[in-house]
């Protein structure tokens, strides 16, 4: 009878970098102590050699065992603003240390507590991460006394708010990289920028509005009302068009020469727009988006936009629960992706009316 092929270690993928057995457990641990070049090569070579972390030598050391609950408000949400490339970020990194990721929508915040009692009950759970773009007071009650590791995924306090102080996040500058968008526009001589931004009560929504607000508000510039447009954030690109059209309707000649848009999806939708109502871009408008979308590079015009590194994001994440997990501390509580401003076709230069 034919033996079982032998489970690779942490040792053969060691033996194939010429480095120790510590330095390959602390990359998959995404230990910042080790070189991030040195982590990605790790990370390369233990799924070649199909590597999976020993779970119950983690459930010795842990009392939990192999499996981490991502609570999500909806499975909408994994669609929208690069959250598909954090929710891939996570699954491979805990995945590598032999933890399964079970992927739970919780609906409302009311429902929070209930869900989070049910799943305490099953011995196999390790932790939480919560992943949501409406963080609100009572979402934070509800995660705050969780007795497991927990970490909020895709938020980080970005304005004082005393009950931040009770947990472990990983997210990127929303309000910053807003300001970078609309400051942008404001150096291209643009004094007329309208907004099209996310019903309010989303966090990351809300903290983009506020950065836009601000840059206004510094460079001494006017707020129209009727310059400020609404749209659907998991229906950016439709509500995005709609909204060039009723602006369209409604203003004539009195228009905007930019717009800062609270996603790319809002963005492409505003492009589109544009070109039907006979505006081009960037000759007459200029846009702006937020989040770096896979297709915003292959717009007509390509679209400058904001970064929002959802694998970044996610490999944060995975590092702070795992922390979590193995010694019930954080050497950081708040890990912080800092956004950056890519500069594409949407705002080529200075518009010629």
């Amino acid at each position: 009878m034919a033996s079982l092929p032998r489970k690779p270690t942490l040792q053969d993928i060691a033996k194939r970098l010429n480095i120790s057995p510590a330095s390959v457990s602390r990359a998959l641990a995404d230990n910042p102590r080790i070189s991030k070049a040195l982590r990605n090569q790790v990370q390369k070579v233990s799924m070649e050699l199909g590597y999976v972390a020993n779970a119950a030598a983690r459930a010795l050391r842990t009392g939990k065992t192999d499996m981490a609950a991502l609570m999500v408000p909806s499975l909408s949400v994994l669609r929208t603003d690069g959250n598909l490339d954090v929710l891939q970020a996570i699954d491979d990194a805990l995945g590598l240390q032999g933890i399964r990721l079970l992927v739970v929508p919780y609906h409302a915040p009311t429902l929070v507590p209930a869900t989070i009692r049910k799943l305490l009950a099953d011995p196999r759970l390790a932790g939480f991460l919560f992943m949501s773009n409406f963080i609100t007071e009572a979402l934070l009650e509800a995660i705050l006394p969780t007795p497991v590791a927990t970490v909020l995924v895709n938020a980080y306090p970005e304005r004082s708010w005393e009950k931040w102080e009770g947990l472990t996040t990983s997210g990127t500058e929303n309000l910053i990289g807003a300001e970078l968008a609309t400051r942008h526009l404001q150096k291209l001589g643009h004094t007329r920028i309208g907004a099209l931004l996310c019903e309010s009560g989303q966090r990351d929504a809300d903290l983009r509005e506020e950065g836009f607000q601000v840059a206004m508000a510094d460079a001494g510039l006017e707020l129209r009302p009727k310059w400020t447009l609404r749209c659907d954030f998991l229906r950016g690109f439709e509500t995005g068009r709609r909204a060039i059209h009723r602006l369209a309707a409604a203003s004539g000649d009195d228009r905007p020469t930019a717009f800062f848009c609270s996603s790319d999806e809002i963005a492409a939708g505003a492009l589109r727009g544009l070109a039907e109502t006979g505006l081009r871009v960037p000759e007459q408008i200029h846009i702006v988006g937020f989040g770096n979308h896979p297709l915003s590079v292959a717009l007509n015009p390509s679209l400058t936009t904001v970064t929002h590194d959802g694998v970044a994001v996610g490999r944060g994440a995975a590092r702070l629960f795992l922390e979590l997990l193995e010694t019930g501390t954080t050497k950081e509580k708040q890990l912080l992706q800092p956004a950056e401003l890519i500069v594409r076709e949407s705002s080529g230069g200075r518009v010629n009316g």
